[in-house]
């Protein structure tokens, strides 16, 4: 939403005022943005259009870590953040708060298009959505600090959402995120009852720009319903905090250029005996072990030696890239896993693809590929363990495109 700096007429208490603050033109009473957009970004408040929910998609992450920066040096979260664009900004936030979701909320959406109704991302407590407990987070990304001029616009918007209807509560917070918070804000969202003061006098003061905006009466209604509500929702996490939370999420190694967190390699222990989810590639493996040691009903191949023994340590490398994944899963972006995966199927399909004379030699060759490839650009090289190449060659036979065959059996 525009906004603009307190009309001249507003004489704010200087005890929440940071100075010096630089002159510009009193365009209205919204806070001026300190980066443009374009004007039909900012319709009527009142016109007409449903709140629409859309599911947040996972964050590109095209906006990585300025790690080069100053020479070899390498810079700092914070440094890094504050490089960002707008739209960096929002792609950080949307990955803190679906860290969040994991923890805490059934589910977070955005609420689309340019009529966000005071809330640019909704996270719900319950399956009732905005019509039970939910957070509502409201992204700013200025090039100085949140002023309270600039987010009482914002205040007002959600209560007059709520109040018109859109929303059936307010939600139990509020929360205005951005790199940098004024001091004067700070000490307001600190003390809820002088917040609501400060704000009601800011409404007092832009009157007559608020009621042509949202319409006499709902602007009324809206006053009415401030004077009524508790603002202790409102709150404006510190940069040290979202950084801290956003350090637990799958997107900080790989946004910040920071260590991925320690992996334990232990050797995994699979079931005695292979489960479900195991069925395809363990087929494929007694397929190899019928064709090269032969067998009967009462006495199958798996049950040689060599087989039982190759067997055992095949699932082992199953186990071991299984790990890797569940890892992944908890330290880096989603995309990163198939990559690698990728990399490693496009190395040994060359492999697979060449002439053996039995399965049990094409097995053996995928391996060693495996092993010896070059991978390069993935994070997670710096975990990766040679049985994790080779389980995911297994991986690979176990899906359900069985992407690798050890035996030809239409040859």
């Amino acid at each position: 939403m525009s906004g603009a700096k307190e009309p001249s007429e507003y004489q704010a208490d200087p005890l929440f005022t940071d100075l010096p603050q630089p002159s510009r033109p009193e365009p209205g009473y919204y806070a001026e943005p300190l980066f443009e957009l374009p004007r039909q970004a900012y319709p009527s408040p009142t016109a007409a259009a449903p709140v629409q929910f859309y599911e947040l998609p996972e964050p590109s992450q095209t906006a990585t870590a300025l790690s080069a920066a100053a020479g070899s040096l390498q810079l700092t979260p914070r440094q890094v953040l504050a490089q960002y664009s707008p739209e960096q900004w929002e792609e950080f936030i949307l990955e803190w708060v679906l860290g969040l979701k994991r923890e805490n909320y059934v589910s977070v959406v955005g609420l689309g298009g340019s009529h966000d109704r005071g809330a640019d991302v909704a996270a719900f407590l319950t399956r009732h959505k905005t019509d039970g407990a939910w957070h509502c987070y409201q992204c700013k990304h200025y090039k100085t600090a949140l002023q309270p001029a600039m987010a009482y616009p914002e205040m007002f918007k959600i209560i007059w959402a709520v109040g018109e209807g859109h929303y059936r509560v307010l939600p139990d917070r509020y929360s205005f995120v951005a790199p940098m918070i004024g001091r004067s804000l700070k000490y307001l969202l600190v003390k809820p009852e002088k917040l609501r003061e400060e704000f009601l006098l800011w409404v007092g003061n832009n009157t007559a720009k608020l009621a042509g905006d949202y319409g006499k009466a709902a602007f009324q209604r809206t006053v009415d319903l401030a004077r009524r509500t508790d603002f202790s929702c409102f709150e404006a996490p510190d940069l040290a905090q979202i950084l801290e939370q956003h350090a637990k999420t799958r997107y900080h190694a790989t946004r910040f250029a920071t260590p991925l967190p320690p992996r334990v390699l232990a050797r995994p222990m699979p079931p005695p005996r292979p489960e479900a989810h195991e069925t395809r590639y363990v087929q494929k493996l007694h397929d190899v072990y019928d064709e090269k040691f032969g067998g009967t009903p009462t006495k199958p191949a798996q049950e040689h030696p060599t087989a039982k023994d190759n067997l055992q340590r095949q699932r082992e490398h199953f186990y071991c890239a299984e790990q890797l994944r569940m890892f992944a899963r908890d330290s880096v972006p989603p995309e990163i896993f198939p990559t690698l995966q990728e990399a490693v199927y496009k190395a040994v399909k060359e492999v697979e693809e060449d002439d053996f004379e039995t399965g049990w030699n094409r097995l053996k060759a995928v391996m060693a590929a495996a092993q010896a490839m070059q991978l390069d650009g993935n994070r997670l090289i710096e975990v990766i363990d040679s049985r994790d190449r080779m389980g995911m060659c297994h991986q690979l036979a176990n899906h359900k495109d069985d992407k690798l065959t050890w035996v030809r059996k239409d040859v």
